[in-house]
């Protein structure tokens, strides 16, 4: 979809404890094409990329753990699709309008090469985790589109500030929710232990029911967002 995140052709030849495959591990170069993103992934110490690299971590290792039990993969693969069309619908809204009115723009985008944010690394191993990846790099485009049209006068500043909070803050939840739910960050020796997920969702029937039973400890929000009325027509010059 865009090309500001290219893998290398090599991946890492490692392997994890009791894995007898390697990992196949792939790096990608993330470029910023917005002030916006930049600051986004790389505000406290980078906090949203490191988060990024922990869910794709977890992602790994769960799918792993769980390779040859279906019941089990299908559950979460099932629940994370969920969390993905949820944000990829909200981002889609997004750039289904704005594409209607870059095309329009006398612009030739190499004129805004002289942007340079610098480079991250993302690290991915599974297909769900690409998944976000790519969705995360359809955002970063959208930022840089969206400063392109308030440049050249199609959309106002306030209208600009509010789709690049929605576009940032729909993934910023997206991402919380994953982590939280997965218990990413749980670490036994340094390692993400995925055993107490795993051994908690094989209690229930679907992911879904295992949220729902947390939810009167801690609610798990959700990242949906009314962005059709933002970006209908009366809002674009």
């Amino acid at each position: 979809m865009a090309d500001n995140a290219s893998p290398k052709t090599e991946p890492r030849n490692q392997r994890n404890a009791g894995n007898s495959r390697p990992l196949g591990m792939v790096i990608s170069k993330l470029k910023p094409l917005s002030s916006e993103f930049y600051t986004h992934f790389h505000e406290k110490n980078r906090a949203c990329l490191r988060q990024f690299n922990t869910i794709s971590n977890a992602i790994y290792n769960i799918f792993r753990l769980i390779e040859g039990d279906q019941a089990t993969s299908t559950k979460v693969q099932k629940w994370l699709s969920g969390v993905y069309d949820e944000l990829s619908g909200n981002v889609n809204t997004f750039k289904e309008q704005i594409d209607k009115n870059v095309a329009r723009l006398p612009l030739d985008d190499s004129s805004f090469e002289g942007f340079d944010y610098g480079e991250f690394e993302i690290r991915w191993n599974h297909p769900m985790t690409y998944k976000l990846l790519d969705i995360i790099r359809t955002i970063n485009v959208l930022t840089r589109q969206a400063h392109q049209l308030w440049l050249y006068g199609q959309i106002s500043q306030q209208v600009h500030d509010r789709i690049i909070l929605q576009l940032l803050s729909s993934l910023r939840v997206a991402m919380d929710n994953i982590t939280k739910i997965l218990n990413a960050e749980n670490r036994v020796n340094g390692k993400y232990d995925a055993l107490p997920f795993i051994q908690s969702i094989k209690r229930f029937k679907s992911v879904e029911l295992y949220i729902a039973s947390l939810e009167t400890k801690a609610p798990v929000q959700s990242g949906h967002s009314n962005s059709s009325a933002l970006l209908n027509k009366s809002n674009f010059c």
